[in-house]
């Protein structure tokens, strides 16, 4: 069974691993690119974990899914957001994503929130279902990624705590 832990300051270097891992497997499920990620400077990777809670799945020490959670400037106080959520290929269906999942909601609840947003594609249905299956609902709102692109624009889920 994989250990769910907080990623701290020296855990950069394995949050970077997983986080391209999944943007190359994965290029589509999210709104950044392998290319882009893969310049960054050790530096910003650091700066990237100071900034969110980060947890990671691991298996023998090797990262197998990762999530973080966030307060966006832009959102209401009461509110943190879902960020990044990715299990690899070989442990998808074993529960690592719900566990995931379960540490953001403590953590957001730790932090003062009252409610989980996230932004999934409107074309991967795999995570809408998993989303829902974890009680997250449509909001209604949506993020066009593609400025005049409303067909790719990302669905707006919420979790009440």
């Amino acid at each position: 069974m994989a250990d769910i832990i907080r990623a701290h300051d020296d855990d950069w270097s394995l949050v970077r691993e997983i986080r391209l891992r999944s943007l190359s497997t994965d290029p589509s499920a999210f709104g950044q690119s392998w290319e882009k990620e893969s310049t960054y400077e050790d530096s910003v990777w650091q700066q990237r974990v100071r900034e969110a809670a980060w947890f990671l799945a691991l298996e023998s020490g090797q990262p197998v899914a990762l999530v973080a959670a966030r307060h966006e400037e832009d959102s209401p106080a009461s509110e943190r957001e879902l960020q990044a959520m990715w299990v690899s290929p070989s442990s998808r269906n074993s529960g690592i994503a719900q566990r995931l999942a379960e540490a953001v909601f403590t953590w957001a609840q730790e932090d003062g929130a009252t409610t989980v947003t996230l932004y999934v594609g409107p074309t991967n249905t795999t995570a809408q279902s998993l989303y829902e299956s974890l009680g997250f609902t449509d909001t209604g709102e949506r993020w066009e990624i593609v400025d005049d692109d409303p067909d790719g624009a990302w669905l707006k889920m919420s979790r009440p705590l």
